[in-house]
């Protein structure tokens, strides 16, 4: 009958939402969270007996009752006195089974959602007790207590506290709670042994809790795919069932076994999401225990989020770290193994683990390239790594380090692989330097196919980049080769790119620098031909003309994709398209002066064709380069300006420039001022021969046009926009040693060794000395002037039949002179008889070299003419 009598009071199937099974009471709050509703009056929290008894206030407060007394003044009157006891028993009897009814039948409903909505247990610390072979042990200590303020409804609220205050207190025995997930097949999460708890049970009264529950772990097959869902983030919404079978009494009245099944919803914003963690150290070096295995040793500090009053003491662990595979669905790659200390878990603090673990080599699949791309999961790990993209490691349980450790902890971590995402490192200044020595430019061939990479430039230098690598990094690296393509820009915008993606064989060396905390790295390799592709030939030009003529430093920006081939304890591997980034500092040689600086002297000329309109030359040249870079030309044309206009082609090809002087230089030459310049080329060029043969200081514009380097249009227009200009360099007699730069002032004739004027014949014999060492060239008129003093007239020549000039020094014909006699330049020149005299001269000449003629004006200044009778 007490069974059949207390039923209603303990439903035997809960289906509210708010209910909370067993397993809730665990859930980990700290000490400051907010209180938060026992599920039902079945909570498996409460206990009191042997060890595990608790100690809790009550209140034994007795009622006493008033008495009456009553006056019988007749026997009628005593009658009626009689008769009370039985009114009484009768009416207490009524009152007991009305509220056995009325709490009994129809307000257990009541009663329930009373409790589930006013029960409050403030957590103050869950600890683990003791780890044992089948589970571990829960220390729970809390406050608990009922509020009717929480409860909404009046009704409920009201029936709610009246049952309580008469009940007072409720005590359970030792309790077995089994915990199952219904939406994964019933899989068994857990299973709890509670002890017997007493609770003062009447609205405000607070009742200390402490009590040891002995946890056992369920199915881990089950388990593990409930964490897998949790850790992909797959896990909305979670519904949890606990069974019990609870003995319950209050006071003297036992209400024997009442089966309870409770079911709780939790929603996404309920279930914890996986602690945040920060990697406070991190160094990773040589094997120190065993030198003669080879391994690298990676110690790690990490420091874990623990937001709830959890004290736990970790037996030591061991895990396995995986790397992702090539798509998702390959299996993990295992790369170490990895163990951790003992760690103490302190409520409401971060915990900070201790790893430590060996990597002994790189697994194959791991750096084989993926089938159908060309990058290794290891490629794709270090590039999302150095591009600060978030990439995912996964740690999984492994063989514990220690023989405390359950075994029901390592079988439960086995089964179970979390999911870490690493963001990357920054590493855009990891190139600390980076400069080229010992440049060597080299043009492409102009016969070779368009686009192939003989058509494109190339450029071979020793190049040396120093590397700032992470502190953490404390073992050798090499790197035996290297490969890159490199974007060139200047300004923010891309000119070039530097086709490096032939391996280049290079060497790293480990420096210290007092400068820096982190290790560094000398990366030197040598570029041998490597091709430079203009992809924007007006920046391209701005690039050479702030090169060549500006007075700051050119700041180049390098921006590239890298292929190394590393060499380490753990094997040798390649590393895929590794984003680095650089500038370099080009400093301008010359200046606004690279004329100057270059000093071309004219060794010698021959001429090879003439035609009525061009001659075709071959030169010796002697110049000097004043960069520190070298160049091999296989053939260049340039055009040659007097004055802005065109007047010839000037051709070099295989050249081989190297810095400093350059020796014997060939250059081919075709004048044509009349193809290249028009009319206006034709009067350009009789006034550049004349001004030179004058010997004036004649300065020419070398400049490059679009077919400067056949194949390479882009580049040569990219050049046209840059002119140098020099002086055209002196001409010296065949034979004569030297510089072509005597240094005489300007003015001062280079052509006529000397003039002697025959006064009784009127004659005037000129010795003539030719630059041409095998060509003859003709004057055919001359029509000239002779002054002292600059402008006193001493006579004229005007001469019409055509005389050779052969090679080297050589006498003109006697000139007829018409003297002027009637003025001081005459006076002067009967002075000068038998010695000489300082005279200028002007002349219109016309000269033919071979097919070509063409008319000059010379001035001579300071001519010394011997007077003879």
């Amino acid at each position: 009958m007490a069974d059949d009598s207390t039923a209603p009071l303990l439903s035997r199937a809960s289906t509210d939402s708010r209910d909370t099974s067993y397993s809730h009471k665990h859930h980990h709050q700290g000490p400051d969270s907010p209180s938060f509703q026992l599920s039902s009056e079945s909570t498996p929290l409460l206990r009191h007996e042997n060890a595990y008894s608790i100690s809790y206030g009550t209140d034994n407060r007795r009622r006493s009752s008033a008495s009456t007394t009553h006056s019988i003044e007749d026997p009628t009157k005593h009658l009626r006195r009689r008769r009370w006891p039985v009114v009484i028993a009768i009416t207490t009897l009524l009152a007991a089974v009305l509220s056995t009814l009325v709490f009994g039948f129809a307000a257990p409903t009541a009663v329930k959602h009373y409790a589930q909505e006013a029960a409050v247990f403030k957590p103050q610390r869950i600890a683990l007790d003791s780890a044992t072979s089948e589970g571990v042990s829960i220390r729970v200590q809390g406050d608990f207590s009922l509020d009717g303020s929480r409860v909404k409804h009046p009704f409920v609220r009201s029936t709610g506290r009246i049952a309580t205050w008469i009940a007072k207190e409720v005590e359970t025995s030792k309790t077995q709670v089994d915990v199952y997930l219904p939406e994964y097949d019933n899989v068994l999460l857990g299973r709890a042994f509670l002890p017997a708890v007493k609770v003062n049970i009447r609205e405000g009264h607070s009742n200390f809790i402490d009590i040891v529950a002995n946890l056992q772990s369920g199915d881990v097959a089950g388990i593990r795919q409930v964490a897998d869902d949790w850790m992909n983030g797959r896990l909305a919404q979670l519904r949890v069932q606990g069974t019990a079978d609870v003995n319950i009494r209050s006071g003297i009245l036992k209400f024997g076994s009442q089966a309870i099944t409770a079911d709780l919803a939790f929603t996404e914003q309920d279930i914890p999401h996986l602690p945040s963690f920060s990697i406070d150290k991190l160094n990773v070096h040589e094997n120190p225990w065993n030198p003669q295995d080879p391994g690298i040793a990676v110690e790690v500090a990490v420091s874990i989020s623990n937001d709830y009053a959890l004290s736990v003491v970790i037996p030591p662990l061991g895990f396995d770290i995986l790397l992702p595979n090539c798509i998702p669905t390959d299996p993990h790659i295992l790369v170490a193994d990895v163990t951790t200390e003992t760690v103490n878990v302190e409520p409401a603090l971060p915990a900070v683990v201790e790893v430590s673990g060996i990597v002994r080599r790189l697994p194959s699949e791991l750096t084989r390239v993926c089938p159908g791309k060309k990058d290794s999961p290891l490629d794709l790990i270090i590039s999302a790594y150095l591009k600060e993209h978030k990439t995912v490691i996964y740690v999984r349980g492994g063989d514990a380090p220690s023989s405390s450790t359950p075994a029901w902890m390592v079988d439960l971590l086995k089964s179970v692989t979390i999911p870490v995402p690493v963001t990357g490192h920054d590493f855009g200044q990891v190139i600390k330097n980076f400069s080229m020595a010992d440049v060597h430019f080299s043009l492409p061939d102009p016969f070779a196919e368009p686009n192939s990479p003989e058509a494109q430039p190339k450029v071979s230098a020793m190049v040396k980049v120093m590397v700032e690598l992470p502190e953490e990094m404390n073992f050798d690296v090499d790197i035996p080769h290297v490969r890159a393509n490199v974007d060139i820009y200047y300004e923010g915008d891309q000119f070039g790119i530097l086709d490096l993606s032939e391996w280049q064989p290079s060497n790293a060396t480990r420096i210290d620098d007092p400068d820096s905390t982190r290790p560094l790295l000398l990366v030197t390799f040598e570029i041998k031909d490597g091709p430079i592709q203009v992809t924007n030939s007006d920046v391209f030009s701005d690039v050479v003309q702030s090169i060549l003529f500006g007075s700051d430093p050119v700041e180049l920006d390098l921006q590239a994709l890298v292929d190394g081939e590393l060499a380490t304890t753990l094997g040798q591997f390649i590393i895929h398209d590794i984003p680095a980034q650089g500038t370099i500092d080009v400093k301008p040689s010359f200046g606004s002066s690279i004329g100057g600086l270059i000093k071309p002297k004219l060794e010698s000329f021959e001429i090879l064709h003439t035609t009525p309109s061009t001659i075709s030359l071959q030169a010796t040249v002697n110049f000097t380069n004043p960069t520190p870079y070298s160049a091999s030309i296989p053939y260049i044309d340039c055009l040659m300006l007097f004055n802005e206009t065109a007047l010839a082609h000037v051709t070099g090809r295989d050249l081989l420039v190297v810095p400093g002087d350059n020796i014997g230089v060939v250059f081919e030459a075709l004048w044509s001022p009349l193809a290249a310049g028009g009319d206006i080329g034709v009067i350009a060029g009789r006034e550049l021969l004349s001004s030179y043969v004058s010997g004036l200081n004649t300065t020419v514009t070398l400049q490059a046009h679009e077919g400067s380097i056949p194949g390479l249009p882009d580049i040569g227009k990219a050049l046209s926009g840059i002119s140098v200009d020099f002086m055209v360099p002196r001409l010296g007699a065949p034979g004569d040693e030297g510089d072509g730069d005597d240094g005489d002032e300007e003015g001062t004739p280079h052509f006529i060794k000397d003039a002697t004027l025959h006064l009784w014949s009127s004659t005037a014999v000129f010795t003539l000395i030719s630059p041409l060492r095998h060509s003859t060239l003709y004057i055919d008129k001359i029509d000239a002037a002779a002054f002292y003093n600059h402008t006193e007239p001493i006579g004229r020549i005007d001469y019409d039949l055509p005389f050779a000039v052969p090679p080297g020094e050589s006498e003109t014909p006697k000139l007829p002179v018409t003297l002027d006699f009637g003025g001081v330049g005459y006076d002067a020149v009967r002075r000068a008889l038998g010695g000489t005299l300082l005279m200028d001269a002007k002349a219109k000449v016309g000269v033919t070299l071979g097919e070509y003629s063409t008319t000059v004006f010379y001035q001579g200044k300071g001519i010394g003419a011997k007077v003879r009778i």
